[in-house]
Protein backbone atom coordinates (compact mmCIF):
# COMPACT_ATOMS: atom_id res chain seq x y z
CA UNK A 1 0.00 0.00 0.00
CA UNK A 2 2.67 2.37 0.16
CA UNK A 3 5.72 3.82 -1.35
CA UNK A 4 8.81 5.95 -2.86
CA UNK A 5 12.13 6.60 -4.38
CA UNK A 6 14.65 8.02 -6.62
CA UNK A 7 18.56 7.81 -7.49
CA UNK A 8 18.55 11.41 -9.10
CA UNK A 9 21.91 11.74 -10.42
CA UNK A 10 20.84 8.43 -12.43
CA UNK A 11 17.56 9.07 -13.71
CA UNK A 12 18.20 11.37 -16.35
CA UNK A 13 21.22 8.83 -17.64
CA UNK A 14 19.72 5.82 -17.61
CA UNK A 15 16.01 6.18 -17.15
CA UNK A 16 14.96 3.39 -19.29
CA UNK A 17 16.81 1.08 -17.61
CA UNK A 18 15.37 2.48 -14.09
CA UNK A 19 11.92 2.22 -15.43
CA UNK A 20 12.89 -1.50 -16.63
CA UNK A 21 14.15 -3.02 -13.64
CA UNK A 22 11.26 -1.19 -11.28
CA UNK A 23 8.34 -4.03 -10.52
CA UNK A 24 4.80 -3.10 -11.27
CA UNK A 25 3.88 -2.94 -7.52
CA UNK A 26 0.04 -4.44 -6.89
CA UNK A 27 -1.22 -3.49 -10.49
CA UNK A 28 -3.55 -5.85 -12.46
CA UNK A 29 -5.30 -5.32 -15.60
CA UNK A 30 -9.29 -7.08 -16.04
CA UNK A 31 -10.37 -8.25 -19.65
CA UNK A 32 -13.97 -8.85 -20.94
CA UNK A 33 -15.15 -11.68 -23.04
CA UNK A 34 -13.05 -9.91 -26.22
CA UNK A 35 -9.87 -10.25 -24.16
CA UNK A 36 -9.02 -5.84 -23.91
CA UNK A 37 -8.45 -4.74 -20.99
CA UNK A 38 -11.02 -2.06 -19.75
CA UNK A 39 -10.02 -1.34 -16.05
CA UNK A 40 -6.60 -0.94 -14.40
CA UNK A 41 -6.42 -1.96 -10.62
CA UNK A 42 -3.75 -0.62 -8.55
CA UNK A 43 -3.40 -1.21 -5.11
CA UNK A 44 -2.61 1.62 -2.94
CA UNK A 45 -0.99 2.96 0.34
CA UNK A 46 -2.27 5.93 1.67
CA UNK A 47 1.15 7.09 3.32
CA UNK A 48 3.91 6.05 1.89
CA UNK A 49 7.61 7.42 2.04
CA UNK A 50 9.56 9.18 -0.89
CA UNK A 51 11.85 6.41 -1.97
CA UNK A 52 8.79 4.89 -3.77
CA UNK A 53 8.75 7.42 -6.35
CA UNK A 54 9.56 7.33 -9.40
CA UNK A 55 6.74 4.38 -10.27
CA UNK A 56 7.02 2.10 -12.76
CA UNK A 57 6.50 2.24 -16.49
CA UNK A 58 3.91 -0.29 -16.41
CA UNK A 59 1.93 2.07 -13.53
CA UNK A 60 2.54 4.88 -15.31
CA UNK A 61 1.31 3.42 -19.11
CA UNK A 62 -1.55 2.81 -17.28
CA UNK A 63 -2.76 5.50 -16.28
CA UNK A 64 -1.27 7.62 -19.10
CA UNK A 65 -3.65 4.92 -21.70
CA UNK A 66 -6.90 5.34 -19.50
CA UNK A 67 -9.62 8.18 -19.75
CA UNK A 68 -11.09 8.11 -16.06
CA UNK A 69 -8.83 7.62 -12.93
CA UNK A 70 -10.90 5.88 -10.16
CA UNK A 71 -10.07 6.29 -6.58
CA UNK A 72 -12.32 5.36 -2.88
CA UNK A 73 -13.19 9.31 -2.59
CA UNK A 74 -12.09 12.42 -4.14
CA UNK A 75 -10.63 14.16 -1.39
CA UNK A 76 -9.32 16.95 -3.45
CA UNK A 77 -12.77 17.52 -4.31
CA UNK A 78 -14.44 17.62 -0.98
CA UNK A 79 -16.05 20.70 0.72
CA UNK A 80 -13.84 21.08 3.22
CA UNK A 81 -16.40 23.18 5.58
CA UNK A 82 -18.95 20.38 4.88
CA UNK A 83 -16.19 17.65 6.06
CA UNK A 84 -15.56 19.35 9.36
CA UNK A 85 -19.57 19.87 10.17
CA UNK A 86 -19.71 16.12 9.21
CA UNK A 87 -16.40 15.30 11.43
CA UNK A 88 -18.01 16.65 14.37
CA UNK A 89 -21.72 15.49 14.20
CA UNK A 90 -20.23 12.00 13.72
CA UNK A 91 -16.96 11.65 15.86
CA UNK A 92 -17.23 14.02 18.63
CA UNK A 93 -19.72 13.58 21.37
CA UNK A 94 -22.77 16.38 21.48
CA UNK A 95 -24.29 14.59 24.37
CA UNK A 96 -22.69 16.07 27.57
CA UNK A 97 -20.97 12.83 27.56
CA UNK A 98 -16.77 12.67 26.88
CA UNK A 99 -14.05 9.73 26.36
CA UNK A 100 -13.85 9.49 29.79
CA UNK A 101 -17.60 7.98 30.59
CA UNK A 102 -16.87 5.20 28.01
CA UNK A 103 -13.48 4.26 29.04
CA UNK A 104 -11.82 2.46 32.07
CA UNK A 105 -8.79 3.63 33.84
CA UNK A 106 -6.62 0.90 32.04
CA UNK A 107 -7.94 2.36 28.73
CA UNK A 108 -7.38 5.90 29.44
CA UNK A 109 -4.06 5.68 30.95
CA UNK A 110 -3.12 3.25 27.54
CA UNK A 111 -4.29 6.19 25.50
CA UNK A 112 -2.76 8.97 27.49
CA UNK A 113 0.94 6.66 26.56
CA UNK A 114 0.02 6.30 22.77
CA UNK A 115 -0.69 10.65 22.83
CA UNK A 116 2.66 11.06 24.39
CA UNK A 117 4.47 8.90 21.32
CA UNK A 118 2.69 11.23 19.00
CA UNK A 119 4.26 14.61 20.90
CA UNK A 120 1.32 16.42 19.40
CA UNK A 121 -2.04 15.59 21.63
CA UNK A 122 -2.84 15.19 25.24
CA UNK A 123 -6.23 13.31 26.55
CA UNK A 124 -7.39 16.66 27.10
CA UNK A 125 -7.29 17.21 23.80
CA UNK A 126 -8.69 14.27 22.43
CA UNK A 127 -11.67 13.98 25.05
CA UNK A 128 -14.32 14.45 22.88
CA UNK A 129 -13.13 12.52 19.79
CA UNK A 130 -15.58 9.13 19.64
CA UNK A 131 -13.12 6.30 20.12
CA UNK A 132 -13.21 5.44 16.04
CA UNK A 133 -12.25 8.55 15.63
CA UNK A 134 -9.02 8.11 17.82
CA UNK A 135 -8.28 4.75 16.71
CA UNK A 136 -8.43 6.40 13.06
CA UNK A 137 -6.09 9.36 14.08
CA UNK A 138 -3.44 7.86 17.00
CA UNK A 139 -1.34 5.51 14.24
CA UNK A 140 -1.84 8.26 11.21
CA UNK A 141 0.00 10.81 14.02
CA UNK A 142 2.59 8.06 14.70
CA UNK A 143 3.67 7.68 10.92
CA UNK A 144 4.03 11.58 10.27
CA UNK A 145 5.91 11.89 12.91
CA UNK A 146 8.06 9.76 11.32
CA UNK A 147 8.78 12.65 8.88
CA UNK A 148 6.02 11.17 5.95
CA UNK A 149 3.53 13.28 4.73
CA UNK A 150 -0.24 12.58 4.71
CA UNK A 151 -0.65 14.06 1.02
CA UNK A 152 2.63 11.54 -0.26
CA UNK A 153 -0.01 8.47 -0.75
CA UNK A 154 -0.47 6.50 -4.22
CA UNK A 155 -3.91 7.57 -4.32
CA UNK A 156 -3.22 11.29 -3.79
CA UNK A 157 -0.04 11.11 -6.39
CA UNK A 158 -2.28 10.28 -9.09
CA UNK A 159 -5.69 12.49 -7.93
CA UNK A 160 -2.66 15.28 -8.09
CA UNK A 161 -1.44 14.16 -11.73
CA UNK A 162 -5.21 13.68 -13.15
CA UNK A 163 -6.44 17.19 -12.00
CA UNK A 164 -2.72 18.25 -14.55
CA UNK A 165 -4.05 16.11 -16.73
CA UNK A 166 -7.18 17.21 -17.28
CA UNK A 167 -8.49 13.71 -16.71
CA UNK A 168 -11.89 12.83 -15.38
CA UNK A 169 -12.34 11.63 -12.05
CA UNK A 170 -14.86 8.94 -10.34
CA UNK A 171 -15.17 7.74 -7.15
CA UNK A 172 -16.08 4.28 -5.52
CA UNK A 173 -17.71 5.78 -2.48
CA UNK A 174 -17.29 9.26 -1.17
CA UNK A 175 -16.29 11.13 1.71
CA UNK A 176 -19.43 10.99 3.53
CA UNK A 177 -19.87 7.46 3.11
CA UNK A 178 -16.52 6.51 4.66
CA UNK A 179 -17.70 8.79 7.78
CA UNK A 180 -21.13 7.12 7.66
CA UNK A 181 -19.42 3.66 7.87
CA UNK A 182 -16.65 4.32 10.09
CA UNK A 183 -19.67 6.09 12.67
CA UNK A 184 -21.75 3.17 12.33
CA UNK A 185 -20.35 0.89 14.79
CA UNK A 186 -21.86 0.57 18.39
CA UNK A 187 -20.17 1.76 21.41
CA UNK A 188 -18.83 -1.87 22.46
CA UNK A 189 -17.08 -2.00 18.62
CA UNK A 190 -15.62 1.32 18.87
CA UNK A 191 -13.75 1.04 22.13
CA UNK A 192 -12.88 -2.76 21.24
CA UNK A 193 -11.41 -0.90 17.81
CA UNK A 194 -9.50 1.55 20.07
CA UNK A 195 -7.85 -0.83 22.62
CA UNK A 196 -6.90 -3.26 19.94
CA UNK A 197 -5.01 0.14 17.99
CA UNK A 198 -3.65 0.73 21.56
CA UNK A 199 -2.19 -2.42 21.97
CA UNK A 200 -0.64 -2.84 18.82
CA UNK A 201 0.95 0.45 18.84
CA UNK A 202 4.35 -0.40 19.42
CA UNK A 203 4.62 -2.76 16.54
CA UNK A 204 2.96 -0.55 14.43
CA UNK A 205 5.77 1.57 12.93
CA UNK A 206 7.21 -1.74 11.88
CA UNK A 207 3.99 -3.41 10.61
CA UNK A 208 4.07 -0.08 8.40
CA UNK A 209 7.18 -0.61 7.08
CA UNK A 210 6.66 -4.44 6.43
CA UNK A 211 3.66 -3.64 4.23
CA UNK A 212 5.89 -0.87 2.45
CA UNK A 213 8.13 -3.38 1.36
CA UNK A 214 5.80 -6.30 0.10
CA UNK A 215 4.39 -3.46 -1.82
CA UNK A 216 7.82 -2.25 -2.74
CA UNK A 217 8.83 -5.63 -3.68
CA UNK A 218 5.57 -6.41 -5.15
CA UNK A 219 5.07 -9.28 -2.83
CA UNK A 220 1.54 -10.13 -2.40
CA UNK A 221 1.83 -12.98 -0.60
CA UNK A 222 3.56 -11.37 2.10
CA UNK A 223 1.17 -8.34 1.96
CA UNK A 224 -1.80 -11.18 2.43
CA UNK A 225 -0.17 -12.26 5.48
CA UNK A 226 0.24 -9.10 7.01
CA UNK A 227 -3.02 -8.59 6.10
CA UNK A 228 -4.57 -12.17 7.25
CA UNK A 229 -2.38 -12.01 10.55
CA UNK A 230 -4.04 -9.43 11.54
CA UNK A 231 -7.61 -10.39 11.04
CA UNK A 232 -6.23 -13.51 13.31
CA UNK A 233 -5.30 -11.83 15.66
CA UNK A 234 -8.22 -9.85 16.33
CA UNK A 235 -11.40 -12.48 16.39
CA UNK A 236 -13.11 -9.73 18.43
CA UNK A 237 -13.26 -7.26 15.28
CA UNK A 238 -14.65 -9.58 12.62
CA UNK A 239 -18.08 -7.32 12.45
CA UNK A 240 -15.54 -4.18 12.04
CA UNK A 241 -13.44 -6.06 9.32
CA UNK A 242 -16.42 -7.30 7.55
CA UNK A 243 -17.59 -3.98 7.26
CA UNK A 244 -14.76 -1.72 6.23
CA UNK A 245 -13.24 -4.55 3.92
CA UNK A 246 -15.54 -7.33 2.49
CA UNK A 247 -18.60 -5.59 2.50
CA UNK A 248 -16.95 -2.46 0.88
CA UNK A 249 -15.29 -4.85 -1.54
CA UNK A 250 -18.45 -6.68 -2.60
CA UNK A 251 -19.95 -2.62 -3.43
CA UNK A 252 -16.67 -1.41 -5.42
CA UNK A 253 -16.56 -4.71 -7.34
CA UNK A 254 -20.27 -3.93 -7.95
CA UNK A 255 -18.94 -0.62 -9.86
CA UNK A 256 -16.01 -1.97 -11.34
CA UNK A 257 -18.35 -4.57 -13.23
CA UNK A 258 -19.95 -1.40 -14.55
CA UNK A 259 -17.38 -0.08 -15.56
CA UNK A 260 -15.94 -3.25 -17.34
CA UNK A 261 -19.38 -3.07 -19.26
CA UNK A 262 -19.28 0.70 -19.99
CA UNK A 263 -19.74 1.33 -24.39
CA UNK A 264 -17.27 4.34 -23.60
CA UNK A 265 -13.50 2.99 -25.30
CA UNK A 266 -12.10 4.90 -22.63
CA UNK A 267 -10.39 2.44 -19.78
CA UNK A 268 -10.97 3.61 -16.05
CA UNK A 269 -7.76 3.67 -13.75
CA UNK A 270 -8.53 2.29 -10.16
CA UNK A 271 -6.94 2.71 -7.51
CA UNK A 272 -7.89 1.54 -3.81
CA UNK A 273 -6.26 -0.07 -0.71
CA UNK A 274 -3.92 -2.55 -1.72
CA UNK A 275 -5.91 -4.84 1.24
CA UNK A 276 -9.36 -4.58 -0.86
CA UNK A 277 -7.39 -6.45 -3.85
CA UNK A 278 -5.81 -9.33 -2.31
CA UNK A 279 -6.77 -12.91 -0.96
CA UNK A 280 -9.85 -15.15 -1.03
CA UNK A 281 -12.41 -12.12 -0.63
CA UNK A 282 -10.56 -9.48 -2.30
CA UNK A 283 -11.73 -7.76 -5.55
CA UNK A 284 -9.47 -9.78 -7.89
CA UNK A 285 -11.12 -12.67 -7.22
CA UNK A 286 -14.71 -11.33 -7.48
CA UNK A 287 -13.99 -9.95 -10.40
CA UNK A 288 -13.05 -13.64 -11.37
CA UNK A 289 -16.30 -15.01 -10.23
CA UNK A 290 -18.08 -12.71 -12.47
CA UNK A 291 -16.44 -14.28 -15.04
CA UNK A 292 -13.62 -11.61 -16.00
CA UNK A 293 -10.17 -12.56 -16.54
CA UNK A 294 -7.64 -10.52 -14.17
CA UNK A 295 -3.82 -10.53 -14.94
CA UNK A 296 -1.01 -8.99 -12.64
CA UNK A 297 1.16 -7.06 -14.31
Amino acid sequence: MRKISAIAVYVILTASVLYSTVKANFLWKVSGADGKEKVYLLGSIHIVPDDVYPLSKKINDAYESSGFVVVEADVNSIDQAEIQKLMIEKGMYSDGGSLSDDLNEDQVKKLEKALKKTGILGFEQVKMMKPWLIALTVPQLIILKSGLKADNGIDMHFLKKASKDKKRILELESADFQLDLLSSFSDDLQIKFLESTLDELDTFKEEYDSMVKAWKDDNVAKMEKIVNDEYDENPGLKDIYRKLVYDRNVSMTSKIDGYMKDKRKDKFFVIVGAAHLIDKDGIVKMLEKKGYKVQKM
